[in-house]
């Protein structure tokens, strides 16, 4: 598996935007310090300018008065389908923004929250500070998995990597 790496100067922001391009649902661990540490799933709502995440969380939740004592958060992604794989570890904190809840705002998200107006809700916003990613590169024909073709799986050699976004 080659591995590449990519440091602050744009390229790592790049990639990361690459992995991470459209609305994701990951998991995200807070209290890192504890054993076993908390795991919540969550939905990265945007990827901005200066590479930081933005999700959707409530004030009663464990993971905002987990921040609120120890912002360090671990984000963990897997994308099956694409064999795409990515850790990323930063520091969170809590926002309220409203003119930011009505730019991320959508209606899929009354599911988990009393609207846009819940007085609940606020924004955690996730500056990342590295990333390791997997990429497997294997490309798997569906009609030759149907059709029970051992041969099915076209490789390419695989990709992993490290991604530095410390001082960006």
């Amino acid at each position: 598996m080659k591995e590449k790496n990519y440091t602050k100067d744009g390229q790592g922001l790049s990639k990361l935007r690459t992995l991470l391009k459209g609305p994701k649902t990951v998991l995200m661990a807070t209290a890192l310090e504890k054993i076993p540490f908390s795991v919540c799933p969550m939905t990265i709502q945007q990827m901005d300018e200066q590479g930081d995440l933005w999700m959707f969380t409530t004030r009663d939740s464990d993971n905002f008065s987990h921040i609120e004592n120890d912002n360090r958060i671990q984000i963990l992604y897997g994308d099956e389908l694409n064999q795409k794989y990515i850790s990323l570890f930063g520091n969170a904190t809590h926002i309220v923004d409203l003119p930011k809840v009505d730019e991320l705002w959508n209606d899929s998200l009354n599911k988990w929250f009393d609207g846009q107006g819940d007085p609940n809700l606020v924004l955690l916003n996730i500056n990342i500070e590295s990333a390791y990613y997997w990429e497997n590169g294997i490309e798997v024909p569906l009609s030759s998995m149907r059709h029970g073709d051992e041969n099915f799986a076209s490789e390419t050699p695989g990709k992993k990597g490290h991604i530095d976004l410390q001082n960006h």
